[in-house]
Order: C-alpha cells, then sequence, then structure tokens
C-alpha cells in the first residue's frame, strides 16, 4: 500500500514539473526540504561570544545612564522632538516641593 502511494507521488511530481524544473530535481527537492530538512538547519555557526564583557562595560553603562538606570529613564521621558529642554523644566516646576513627584508622601 505504502510503496503504492509513493509510486502515485512520484508519478504525480513527474506530470507536474514545469519546463525549467526536470523532474529530478523536483524529487530531489521534495526528499531535501521534506525528510533531511532544509539546509540552512544542518549549517554550524559560532559566534564570538565573551561573559566577562558585561562586568567590563557596567563602568560606561553607570557614568551614561546612572547606576540603576535612572537617566536613561529620565531621556526617554523627556522625548526626542527637540522639545526635551522644555519638557525638562516643566517636569521639574511640577515636581518641585515633592518627594518624587509623589504628593502623598510629603506632609
Amino acid at each position: 500500500m505504502r510503496f503504492k502511494v509513493l509510486q502515485v507521488a512520484i508519478f504525480a511530481v513527474c506530470l507536474v514539473a514545469t519546463s525549467n524544473a526536470e523532474p529530478i530535481r523536483i524529487i530531489k527537492d521534495l526528499i531535501q526540504f521534506n525528510v533531511a530538512g532544509h539546509p540552512v538547519l544542518h549549517k554550524t555557526v559560532e559566534w564570538p561570544f565573551d561573559p566577562d564583557v558585561g562586568i567590563r562595560r557596567s563602568r560606561q553603562y553607570q557614568e551614561l545612564n546612572g547606576v540603576l538606570g535612572e537617566k536613561a529613564i529620565e531621556r526617554l521621558g523627556l522625548g526626542i522632538d527637540g522639545y526635551d529642554r522644555e519638557r525638562l523644566i516643566q517636569q521639574r516646576q511640577r515636581d518641585e516641593g515633592h518627594l518624587n513627584g509623589l504628593d502623598y508622601l510629603t506632609p
């Protein structure tokens, strides 16, 4: 039964062959891509990886973004449209006299 199904499948593939692809190539592609898998899946890739780079670059990160990233969060809140200085002035006026902008913690 399986042999007949395989024969019919191969025969159908041979009938569907177009003018620029010969039947042998179609059968080879069917086997390669459906049974063995795409050739990219069998390719070995090596990535250079240094596990200590984070420790070495933490000083740069802390100088640029603050110890816990508070400067980075502030820069994100100021936007990228060129009105960052005006927004910073507005935010500082809004937060003046408050503990990080939280009203309910101030007496």
